[in-house]
């Protein structure tokens, strides 16, 4: 099994979702399939995210196995602490009450993550974002 990412840059964040596949493909081919599948789905996808959309095109034309969010079964937060590793709940078994369907209109969950943490509150346990940091010029490895 080989591994392969591709990431959706929007200013300071990069959101991102790691592929599958049974056979090694070249990163030059790689990249020819993401941008084959993008131009395929560039004007008509439904998924939250292009990076998702592409994705699923990938599974469809190319057969990739997307890790998404929706498709985890299960998830455990690992702690040094004893009793203290235990089983994440996954979407609706979360009790998010922004999740309901009493929600009226579309919810961003990346802005409902971010106003999470400006609050102090934990976000969700299960969306991951990439971030670039840079350091200061000053600073040594």
């Amino acid at each position: 099994m080989f591994f392969y990412e591709i990431y959706e840059a929007e200013d300071e964040l990069a959101l991102g979702v790691t592929l599958a596949h049974d056979e090694r493909i070249s990163p030059e081919d790689f990249l020819a399939a993401v941008e084959e599948a993008r131009g395929r789905i560039i004007e008509s996808y439904t998924e939250e995210t292009l990076v998702e959309a592409i994705a699923v095109e990938l599974e469809r034309s190319h057969g990739f196995y997307p890790a998404l969010d929706r498709r985890l079964v299960a998830a455990v937060r690992a702690s040094v602490e004893e009793g203290e590793t235990a089983l994440i709940p996954l979407g609706d078994e979360a009790g998010d009450p922004s999740d309901s369907a009493d929600d009226q209109g579309e919810h961003d969950p990346d802005l409902r993550d971010a106003e999470d943490l400006l609050a102090g509150r934990e976000p969700r346990a299960l969306r991951s974002a990439v971030v670039a940091l840079e350091r200061a010029e000053d600073e040594s490895n």
